[in-house]
C-alpha cells in the first residue's frame, strides 16, 4: 500500500517536472529568498513574479499596459517554495492568451543570436571596449529574455566613426548576420559624452529593438553571410588567373566574388561567404598549389594567398 502510495505521488508530480523542463526559461522565475518569502501564498508571489515576466515577454511598447495587469492563478503551471526562495512556472499557452484577452502581443519565442560587438576607429576605444559590451549583453539577456550562444541567428554589430552631412560627428552601427538591414529605426547617434557609457546605453536599445522584432510574427531572416578580403600575389598568366577566379567563383560557400585590385602579380577580392565558414580556403588554395595565411584587421578577415 505504502508503495502504490509512493508510485501515485511520483505519477502526479512526473507532469510538472516534465513541463518545468520543456517550458520556455523565460517562463520559470526564482524570487529569491527575503524575509517572510515562505509564507507567501501563490497570489502573492504571483504579484511579485509578473514584472519579471513582462520584461522578458512583452513588447517594449506594451510593457507600460501590462505592467497594470494583475494576473490570474490560472497562469502558474508551478509554484514550489525552495530552499532560497519561491520558484514559479508559469504556463506559456495562457500567459499569451491573457494578453491578447488585452490587446498586448507578446514575444513568442526567447530569441537565441550568435552575437558578435566590434567597435573600429574610435581613439582610444580598443577590443576591450567591444569585450566590454558582449559582457553587458551576457549580463542583460536572462532579464530581458534573450539566449546568446553560438547556435543562435548570427547578430553581428559593428559600431564605427560617420560624419553627417552637416560635417556632425555621429556614431554608426551595422547590422550584420541573419538579420534584415532595416531592422533597427535609426543606425546613427549624435556623439555625446563618454563613447562606452553611450555605446552601452545604445546596446541595451538596440537587443531590446531586436528582440522586440519577434512579436510581429513577420521577422524575415535573411541568408547568413560574411565577407572576407582575398590577396593573392603570384606571377601566373592571365589565363590561369582568370580559371582561378571562375573557380573561386564556383565554389559552394561563395555567394559572391568582387574584384577590388586587378594588377599582373597582385590580385584582391571581396568575397561574401554563405555561412562565415573560411576554414575551407587553406586546403582550397593548396590544392593549386598557393599558401594561404590568415589574418585579422578588426571585423573583416584577410587572406594572403602565395
Amino acid at each position: 500500500m505504502v508503495l502504490k502510495s509512493c508510485l501515485f505521488g511520483l505519477l502526479f508530480l512526473f507532469p510538472l517536472i516534465i513541463h518545468a523542463e520543456v517550458v520556455d526559461a523565460r517562463f520559470q522565475i526564482h524570487l529569491q529568498q527575503e524575509e517572510n518569502m515562505a509564507s507567501l501564498d501563490v497570489k502573492d508571489a504571483m504579484t511579485l513574479a509578473l514584472p519579471i515576466l513582462w520584461k522578458r515577454v512583452v513588447p517594449t511598447v506594451d510593457l507600460e499596459k501590462a505592467s497594470a495587469l494583475e494576473g490570474r492563478r490560472s497562469l502558474v503551471l508551478q509554484f514550489k517554495p525552495v530552499k532560497h526562495g519561491v520558484y514559479l512556472v508559469f504556463n506559456p499557452v495562457q500567459v499569451k492568451a491573457y494578453l491578447r484577452a488585452y490587446g498586448i502581443a507578446m514575444i513568442p519565442v526567447r530569441p537565441n543570436w550568435n552575437l558578435s560587438i566590434f567597435v573600429l576607429g574610435f581613439p582610444g576605444a580598443d577590443k576591450n571596449t567591444a569585450l566590454d559590451l558582449m559582457n553587458y549583453s551576457y549580463g542583460i539577456a536572462d532579464d530581458l529574455g534573450f539566449e546568446l550562444g553560438p547556435r543562435g541567428k548570427k547578430l553581428q554589430l559593428i559600431f564605427a566613426p560617420a560624419i553627417d552631412e552637416y560635417g556632425q560627428a555621429l556614431v554608426h552601427v551595422d547590422v550584420q548576420g541573419a538579420f534584415p538591414a532595416n531592422i533597427l529605426s535609426t543606425t546613427n547617434q549624435v556623439v555625446d559624452g563618454y563613447l562606452s557609457y553611450q555605446l552601452q546605453a545604445w546596446l541595451d536599445s538596440i537587443l531590446r529593438e531586436v528582440r522586440d522584432a519577434y512579436s510581429l510574427g513577420t521577422l524575415q531572416f535573411k541568408e547568413e553571410s560574411s565577407e572576407i578580403l582575398i590577396t593573392i600575389e603570384s606571377e601566373a598568366s592571365l589565363a590561369s588567373q582568370v580559371m582561378l577566379e571562375q573557380a573561386l567563383q564556383h565554389q559552394p560557400k561563395v555567394v559572391s566574388l568582387v574584384p577590388v585590385l586587378l594588377q599582373k602579380a597582385r590580385r584582391q577580392y571581396r568575397l561574401t561567404l554563405r555561412d562565415g565558414d573560411d576554414t575551407w580556403i587553406a586546403s582550397w588554395f593548396a590544392a593549386y598549389g598557393l599558401t594561404a595565411t590568415k589574418e585579422m584587421d578588426d571585423s573583416l578577415a584577410q587572406w594572403f594567398i602565395q
